[in-house]
């Protein structure tokens, strides 16, 4: 096996963490243009045995998604340097989004307590979902256009 380049990997994590930073900030103004919350506050949040205050919690929620965009911006580069996917195209990004909207909805959903999809929030909610990993899909191929060295 041929050594593993750390640069597009650095690349990767880098377009994902900046292409999360984005959509993190989508999320906190689209309710100043009425879009609401739509996320229903579920219990009292508890992290590690410990009760957190909604502050704490939402600091923390924050920093588990540019984690979880981090990492899926460097696994995509990961697939890339092993040659999992053919060539950086703006349709192994969907498709790679696309997995990223079935990881999101069959596992971490479920793990926090929001029901497969989202289900127990709205019918919508996997279309939101769907649609939040495609605009992050979007932003993660800008990103990496602007960085790939050509």
């Amino acid at each position: 096996m041929a050594p593993i380049m750390i640069a597009p990997l650095l690349i990767g994590a880098s377009a994902g963490l900046a292409a999360g930073a984005v959509m993190t900030f989508l999320s906190h103004i689209a309710p100043q243009f009425g879009a609401g919350n739509f996320i229903r506050d579920m219990d009292r949040p508890v992290f590690f045995s410990r009760e957190l205050s909604r502050r704490e919690a939402h600091y923390i929620g924050i920093l588990m998604h540019l984690a979880f965009a981090l990492l899926a911006g460097l696994l995509f580069a990961f697939a890339l340097d092993r040659h999992w996917v053919p060539a950086f195209a703006f349709l192994p990004i969907v498709g790679w989004s696309f997995i990223l909207f079935l990881v999101i909805g069959l596992i971490l959903l479920p793990l926090e307590g929001h029901g497969f999809f989202g289900s127990k929030h709205d019918a919508w909610f996997p279309v939101d979902l769907l649609l939040t990993c495609l605009g992050w899909g979007g932003l993660f191929y800008l990103f990496m256009q602007l960085w790939i060295p050509r």
